[in-house]
């Protein structure tokens, strides 16, 4: 459960309540994108007249999950405590911190991803990268981590969580996203579950469509309830509700339509609140997401997205504040439902320290900057760890024919196909690193990205082409093809293209799903390293070679039966 607030606490959320306007109330319960317009070159004078006309209570900053990090902590942290300056009330800033705070900002530590976690499934370590990202974070200027991930995979085609969650495991999920949850709060980062009710059960993106948990509600409390009701016992500061259907709770709306928990007053309020116990702020899911924006018009989606019982709406749009004060004085929305969410907002603010922000907006809790990282101890212990937990998470998922580890020196030419061909011109997501550290081992590299005609590879062998190795790396950032994880396109054309080979026996290496095997069925060898974090190629490419053991083990079922579609939703049979 939640710390209990201290006397001066409690004052302070008081009297700081007392002396708000609507408006300014109003502004408590959204939360705006500070990295969009208007906001990019406004201060001073101009900035703190655009607070009192908006008086937003909280920005997200940084670069999306879904995206890539951007910028240094240095410049963030300045433009924070800018924004502090010129706002009445203490802001809170959130981010994606859901890897590290490097996964927002370039300069911070960015840490192999969740899934990559839950193959180490170590608490002490989930402890850790809870604590640096608190201490990056804050460090940077933020006070609020839209982390950790607490969706599980249940269904392999699921396009959205694939490496965002700890894998299909609850009682692991529990324990390992409850340790990051500790860490990231104790050292002065409020953590924000997600996605309630829980994704992963649907084959579908809630950034295009309203998706749906059909878990039973047996089902349901044996997983994801199992899971929320972890980090709400522990005290979980905020939860993120999603763009998600639970049809055991609230099947479908009077005109047919899915209910997201977004809207949902028996998902929101009966379930997440009052049935499960969660005392904190409930923010929503991005309200530009197709999974919401299907629900209405505008003044209907945020009326009923705030009467669900959403304390805080994330990117809503400076509309609400019109909507807002139209809809409370025609008594759509109460001043006391108002209230009860203004007050949740203020004591976490109260909780993270945000009343002893001092009048120039510096935090007095977060470690000064050096360069844009931690002091060099600190940043050499997060480095560490994010290295540790590289070479801890690499998985040898299929080895039947014994071919890894391979013979370093009798390793003199090898072959690389490519199968992340559907996400070239995205330089950032390019298989360089695997490629440049092999050819750092002096050997010969031949690639095959091209596909047309089909028989490229076996006219190679007719030439005599003969390689000692071939391996087939995949990768798929998130959101590298909308609505799906898997190898399509021209990386489907290279599995059907390597299979004509007749001299190769491709070693797959996922740096992506860890679902390939559904895919390509016909490989013997299969290694999964979760990401093209720099630090797990390196591993992964050292554990091939047998310089270090495979010490991960699979945090999904792998071996998939066949058929594994059901009913309305997609979930697994």
């Amino acid at each position: 459960m939640l710390r209990p607030l201290t006397a001066q606490e409690r004052d302070w959320v008081e009297n700081t309540l007392e002396s708000m306007s609507l408006r300014e109330r109003i502004g408590q319960t959204m939360q705006g994108h500070a990295g969009r317009a208007p906001f990019r070159g406004i201060e001073g004078a101009e900035l703190t007249a655009y607070l009192q006309r908006y008086p937003v209570g909280s920005f997200f900053v940084g670069g999306e999950i879904i995206q890539k990090a951007e910028g240094r902590a240095g410049d963030y942290r300045s433009w924070i405590e800018g924004l502090q300056r010129a706002s009445r009330c203490p802001l809170l800033f959130s981010g994606d911190l859901e890897f590290g705070a490097g996964s927002a900002v370039r300069s911070l530590t960015a840490f192999p991803p969740l899934l990559a976690l839950g193959a180490v499934d170590d608490e002490a370590l989930a402890y850790e990268y809870g604590r640096f990202t608190a201490l990056e974070g804050r460090a940077a200027g933020f006070t609020w981590a839209l982390a950790p991930g607490v969706d599980l995979l249940l269904n392999w085609l699921n396009p959205v969580i694939t490496t965002r969650c700890l894998g299909d495991d609850a009682a692991r999920a529990a324990r390992l996203s409850a340790a990051v949850m500790r860490g990231m709060q104790e050292h002065g980062l409020a953590a924000c579950a997600k996605h309630f009710p829980g994704d992963g059960v649907d084959y579908r993106d809630q950034h295009i469509v309203t998706t749906v948990n059909d878990l039973s509600e047996q089902e349901w409390f044996a997983t994801y309830g199992l899971v929320a009701g972890r980090l709400i016992d522990q005290g979980v500061l905020s939860y993120m509700t999603g763009h998600i259907a639970l049809p055991w709770v609230e099947e479908t709306s009077s005109g047919g339509k899915p209910v997201p928990a977004t809207v949902s007053l028996k998902i929101t309020t009966e379930l997440l609140r009052e049935r499960l116990g969660f005392e904190g702020v409930v923010l929503s899911d991005a309200l530009d997401m197709g999974g919401f924006l299907s629900w209405g018009d505008y003044r209907k989606r945020m009326i009923d997205c705030f009467n669900s019982g959403t304390d805080v709406l994330l990117w809503p749009g400076l509309r609400y504040f019109e909507v807002m004060e139209a809809a409370i004085a025609e008594g759509e929305v109460t001043e006391e439902r108002l209230t009860a969410s203004v007050r949740r907002v203020l004591e976490m603010k109260a909780r993270l320290g945000m009343h002893r922000i001092d009048a120039e907006g510096r935090d007095p809790e977060a470690i000064l900057l050096e360069d844009d990282k931690l002091p060099p101890e600190l940043d050499r212990e997060a480095r560490g760890l994010s290295r540790q937990l590289a070479e801890r998470c690499v998985t040898l998922v299929r080895n039947r024919s014994g071919q890894l580890p391979l013979d370093a020196e009798a390793t003199r030419r090898v072959l690389v196909i490519m199968l992340n061909k559907v996400t070239a011109g995205r330089t950032f997501e390019r298989m360089d690193i695997f490629v440049r550290l092999l050819r750092e081992r002096g050997i010969q590299v031949d690639i095959l990205d091209e596909f047309e005609p089909l028989d490229t590879l076996r006219k190679w062998e007719q030439e005599g082409s003969r390689w000692d190795a071939a391996f087939a790396p995949y990768f798929m950032p998130l959101h590298g093809m909308m609505n799906s994880s898997r190898p399509v396109g021209e990386a489907a054309k290279a599995i059907w293209a390597m299979q004509q080979a007749e001299t190769i026996k491709p070693i797959g290496i996922s740096f992506a799903t860890p679902y390939l095997l559904q895919d390509m069925p016909f490989l013997d060898t299969l290694v999964n390293a979760y990401s093209l974090h720099e630090d797990t190629v390196e591993a992964a490419v050292q554990a091939i070679f047998g310089e270090i053991p495979f010490q991960g083990i699979s945090p999904v079922a792998t071996e998939l039966p066949r058929v594994f579609i059901k009913g309305k939703a997609g979930g697994l049979s």
